[in-house]
């Protein structure tokens, strides 16, 4: 059973279908595969005008007090990072973006599809306490370009905010009804009188 996505899940594939033109947005995208828990939070598909096909593969964490995953590291790998929810928060999401490169890349043809990996978060914070886990996402994301020979996107703090605001003026524009949930809102907050 699909779960309903999140708020910050629905913008995201608001943003890919309406900004990125693509033409299939899927939200919460599991594994058939018997004890495979993987979940992706926002895939789009997409065709250029080249002729080229996308697949943005996109995890969406929509923590507005800050990203943040509490527990214990498996291993000391990001130990450089700061403390153990630091180290839990990187150790997470590399994981799953090596999980979801693996997935999505049986699922499509590397030979007819390119691939672009995301990832999502309005407020990572930079200030002394917290910079290791800001600097822990760049280095992992240099860490999976050079492992997978592709780029990990970080869509974080004024990208994520200049990307909803391209978003917010496209729903300010016009008034039909996309079939996307996120945007509708927006549409409607943009239209107030």
């Amino acid at each position: 059973m699909t779960e309903q996505p999140e708020s910050g899940e629905l913008l995201v594939g608001s943003y890919l279908r309406l900004v990125e033109g693509c033409e299939l947005v899927m939200y919460n995208q599991r594994s058939q595969e018997q004890g495979n828990q993987l979940e992706i939070d926002v895939i789009g598909v997409d065709s250029t005008e080249q002729g080229e096909r996308v697949v943005y593969t996109c995890e969406v964490v929509t923590h507005i007090d800050g990203l943040h995953y509490s527990g214990t590291p498996d291993n000391d790998r990001w130990v450089e990072y700061g403390n153990e929810d630091y180290q839990h928060t990187l150790e997470r999401l590399w994981r799953k973006f090596n999980s979801d490169k693996e997935y999505v890349t049986d699922l499509f043809d590397a030979d007819d599809y390119s691939f672009v990996f995301q990832f999502w978060s309005p407020v990572v914070r930079g200030n002394r306490d917290e910079k290791y886990l800001l600097t822990g996402l760049y280095d992992m994301a240099d860490e999976f370009e050079e492992e997978t020979g592709t780029e990990l996107e970080l869509v974080i703090n004024e990208q994520y905010t200049e990307r909803i605001e391209a978003l917010r003026e496209k729903a300010g524009q016009t008034e039909k009804d996309y079939g996307e949930l996120g945007f509708r809102i927006l549409q409607i907050l943009e239209h107030l009188r």
